[in-house]
């Protein structure tokens, strides 16, 4: 991802979606205290879910391709590292209970995640997923956030959920009956919760 893509996708971000985003951490920070770890699978500025580990006292671990993202973290006085989602195992991991948190929709930027769940199992970690729902109320707010990130696009609808194409740039909201049907074949119990406008949570948990 080029520079200029990860800081607009990052810090443009209308009213709704900052509102969306305060739920999330709400949500997280609920979720998190079972936990003494929390890798965070596309850690951004260190904006998103670093806050909720710091609030809890956890051991975090931050995770983004983006050499930008790492550093704007690292900056934060926070441990993060360049690396894919799918090479979790072979980083080193703070000590369990351990969750591993993809925040702010970055599972749909994903460009493999039945293998990227595989990824997380294997680790023996939980996992809790912060997405939207496939509603009109989601693409709305999405069209406007796209926007914003003054990305020129359409949301194209299909069996598996709500694409979003601009250029190279490609984001996904699954319907919830595929995002279900991955982690349960990853061997996670899944538990769905709904947040804010659109917002729905998947926290899964190792059987």
């Amino acid at each position: 991802m080029s520079t200029s893509l990860w800081a607009r996708i990052i810090t443009s971000q209308p009213a709704a979606v900052r509102t969306h985003l305060d739920a999330e951490r709400r949500l997280a920070s609920t979720v998190a205290t079972r936990y003494r770890s929390l890798v965070e699978v596309g850690c951004a500025d260190g904006s998103l879910l670093l806050p909720v580990a710091r609030r809890l006292g956890l051991d975090y671990l931050g995770v983004d391709l983006a050499a930008g993202a790492v550093e704007a973290t690292q900056a934060l006085k926070a441990h993060a590292v360049q690396a894919d989602a799918v090479d979790l195992a072979a980083l080193p991991l703070p000590a369990g209970p351990l969750l591993i948190g993809y925040p702010f929709n970055v599972f749909g930027n994903l460009p493999d995640p039945p293998r990227t769940l595989a990824a997380a199992a294997a680790t023996s970690a939980d996992a809790l997923i912060l997405t939207y729902d496939t509603s009109p109320a989601a693409a709305a707010l999405r069209t406007e956030y796209y926007a914003a990130c003054d990305l020129p696009g359409e949301l194209i609808t299909d069996e598996t959920g709500v694409h979003f194409e601009s250029g190279t740039f490609r984001s996904s909201v699954y319907h919830p009956e595929v995002v279900l049907a991955w982690l349960t074949g990853a061997g996670y119990e899944v538990t769905v919760t709904r947040y804010a406008q659109a917002g729905l949570s998947y926290h899964a948990t190792a059987r």
